[in-house]
């Protein structure tokens, strides 16, 4: 239970809020690239402002949602995400996007599984679809590139958070190829929206993950020795590829636009 404890401390107080940071400037940027020549000032005030809300908020309400917080905790949870239901404004398919990772972690913090592996899967692919959430609410365009970019992002952070929570020694349910399956069967039909709905250049922003899929198949467990120095190294290496794939998302949104 104590290695437990250390490693939700360092996955959500670490990659949760970097991966916060990450996502609003990709949404800023992305609205630069595509907007260009209109911004809406007040509505990037108004959203940098619900982001610092979350980034502020964030540990206090997974802690206190998964150790049983009652109705403060739900209530602190609620405000949260009330603000996105303008999202609500923009109806179509996209909103699957967000919605589907949200009812996955109520759900769960309901059944009281809080640290269940659902609940942290889902709650990474959710704060990993605030991206285009906040594209949305800055006024950015629902153009099918940024919802299909949107879609591999959610799914991307999806495959990353099964891979951590299969490698830990205490997650007997879960191995690291469960991760590498997600992936692998998400991969062809990823590969046909960065294809036919973006540009066939953004086929080189699957190519790390799924590298990463085929080597996790033969993967281990972490041994108990020395596990929170272990979660840490896998952590900022996770940390530092999805920069990277962040990075290299934007360059090629730059080329095609």
């Amino acid at each position: 239970m104590g290695n437990e404890l250390i490693t939700r401390r360092v996955h959500t107080d670490s990659g949760a809020l970097t991966l916060l940071i990450i996502n609003y400037v990709m949404a800023l940027s992305s609205l630069l690239i595509i907007n260009r020549a209109y911004l809406s000032i007040v509505r990037i005030i108004l959203v940098t402002g619900l982001a610092a809300l979350n980034f502020i908020s964030l540990v206090r309400v997974h802690l206190s949602l998964v150790s049983k917080g009652g109705l403060f905790s739900y209530l602190l949870f609620l405000v949260n995400i009330l603000p996105y239901a303008v999202l609500l404004t923009h109806p179509g398919p996209w909103l699957l996007i967000p919605i589907i990772p949200l009812v996955l972690f109520i759900l769960e913090i309901v059944r009281g599984r809080g640290r269940s592996v659902i609940a942290n899967a889902s709650g990474t692919a959710l704060i990993a679809s605030s991206f285009i959430a906040w594209y949305v609410l800055m006024g950015g365009a629902l153009i099918m590139s940024i919802i299909a970019i949107s879609l591999m992002w959610v799914i991307y952070h999806s495959f990353n958070a099964l891979y951590v929570e299969g490698k830990m020694p205490f997650r007997s349910e879960v191995k690291p190829w469960y991760s590498s399956v997600l992936w692998l069967v998400a991969l062809p039909p990823l590969a046909y929206l960065m294809y036919t709905m973006v540009n066939p250049l953004f086929l080189f922003v699957l190519a790390e993950p799924t590298a990463r899929a085929l080597v996790a198949v033969r993967e281990r467990k972490l041994s108990t020795s020395n596990l929170r120095a272990r979660v840490r190294r896998i952590g900022v290496g996770l940390l530092i590829e999805s920069l990277a794939l962040a990075v290299l998302i934007l360059v090629l949104l730059y080329i095609i636009s």
